[in-house]
């Protein structure tokens, strides 16, 4: 399987990611900002920021005394995320483009946060632990991914279309898909962060079902990690498309089930 860049992908697809803003990602980002606990004059990381699903509630929740920083690979999310930033007046925020997982700010925070975007890390222990490590002694970090079975049946649906246009991705699984499998229940994710010498880890879970109609459904492949599994031929896209939106149907329900995790960085004299 060629490799894609996910950053790319996601400038790429980052009007069809924000059309899902309301339904997937900013609930689940005011719930991960809520999470946290954050208090005014807080330094917070948005790791992975999107278009500011959970920037954006962090933002006001730390106040013109706090400072958040919006950290992701895609330039197009980015630009979106500064749109909807200024649109709310919010000042507090700076936005990178850049890997997360090699960037370091300029100042040591308090929470850290991450929303479905741990997945994607190259090496998501090292990842993880890069983040943890910007966290002063007791800060927080909250992160939320799916839990097993969620995305379904849209996931296998649509590497099956794709499989047909790309035939060498029949009986591949993708990295990201690895890594959330490797935390895809609250006692695998809650093992996996002590393992990376977190402490006080708490993971609450999050149901959700969503009814999806076929172009929203395609609209959530063509602004999501799924991007990546595409061919690059526009009449082999239009084939995997109607492929994809033919087994859908016209109304089809997502497991949406998701979990939210709190840890925290020992504190020196633990």
């Amino acid at each position: 399987m060629s490799a894609r860049d996910p950053g790319l992908a996601f400038t790429d697809g980052a009007l069809q990611f924000e059309s899902w803003a309301d339904k997937l990602w900013d609930p689940m980002g005011r719930d991960v900002a809520e999470a946290a606990v954050l208090q005014p004059g807080e330094k917070v990381l948005d790791a992975c920021c999107g278009t500011g699903a959970a920037t954006l509630p962090a933002a006001l929740a730390v106040g013109p005394g706090g400072t958040v920083d919006g950290v992701d690979l895609s330039t197009g999310l980015l630009r979106i995320a500064a749109a909807n930033l200024a649109e709310r007046g919010i000042l507090n925020t700076t936005l990178t483009e850049a890997d997360v997982t090699q960037w370091r700010g300029h100042r040591t925070f308090d929470a850290v946060l991450c929303s479905y975007s741990m997945f994607f890390f190259s090496d998501m222990e090292a990842g993880i632990e890069h983040l943890a490590s910007m966290l002063r002694p007791g800060g927080r970090l909250v992160s939320s991914t799916w839990v097993e079975g969620a995305l379904e049946p849209f996931a296998g649906l649509i590497l099956d279309a794709a499989v047909k246009e790309r035939p060498r991705l029949a009986g591949v699984v993708p990295l990201p898909n690895q890594n959330m499998a490797r935390v895809a229940s609250v006692a695998k994710l809650s093992a996996w962060l002590e393992e990376r010498g977190l402490e006080d880890v708490s993971v609450s879970t999050h149901p959700l079902t969503l009814t999806v109609d076929d172009e929203m459904a395609w609209s959530l492949v063509m602004g999501s990690g799924w991007r990546t599994l595409l061919p690059r031929d526009p009449e082999a896209i239009a084939r995997v498309r109607r492929d994809f939106m033919a087994s859908v149907g016209p109304i089809s329900e997502m497991n949406s089930d998701a979990m939210i995790a709190t840890a925290s960085v020992p504190r020196r004299d633990s």
